[in-house]
């Protein structure tokens, strides 16, 4: 129970700033949604890797091993993000003035992609030996 509430207060931040970097490209500089979405989850990622090996999972494997099963993870958790958001995009309203269509759909492939990717990091990335 420990590391899921570990991962979700790490969640919290790599969300904060894949929301944030989305935003600000998406929104602000009307880049290309899924650009601005890899881009943010890059970002997010970066930071995930991080404080899951040394705060959550306190993982001592092989950095090597370790680095390549979590770009597999992060790709294969990215795939279920990118086919949420091309389904959901056009199919979910605006919030308000501030939250297009694209962007609600991209908080919701978010949600995917936090479930796919706690239970492939915990029981296959980070396992201890």
């Amino acid at each position: 129970m420990r590391h899921f509430i570990r991962y979700n207060l790490i969640g919290i931040v790599n969300t904060a700033i894949t929301f944030v970097v989305v935003w600000i490209l998406y929104e602000c500089f009307h880049w290309n949604l899924e650009l601005s979405n890899f881009l943010g989850f890059v970002a997010g990622g970066i930071n995930s890797y991080i404080m899951n090996r040394s705060w959550n999972f306190k993982s001592k494997n092989r950095k090597s091993r370790e680095m390549l099963r979590f770009a597999v993870v992060f790709l294969c958790a990215y795939l279920v993000n990118l086919f949420v958001l091309e389904s959901l995009k056009e199919a979910v309203p605006a919030a308000g003035n501030y939250f297009s269509a694209g962007y609600v759909a991209n908080v919701l492939a978010n949600l995917a992609y936090i479930v796919v990717s706690y239970i492939l990091y915990r029981f296959w990335v980070f396992k201890a030996k």
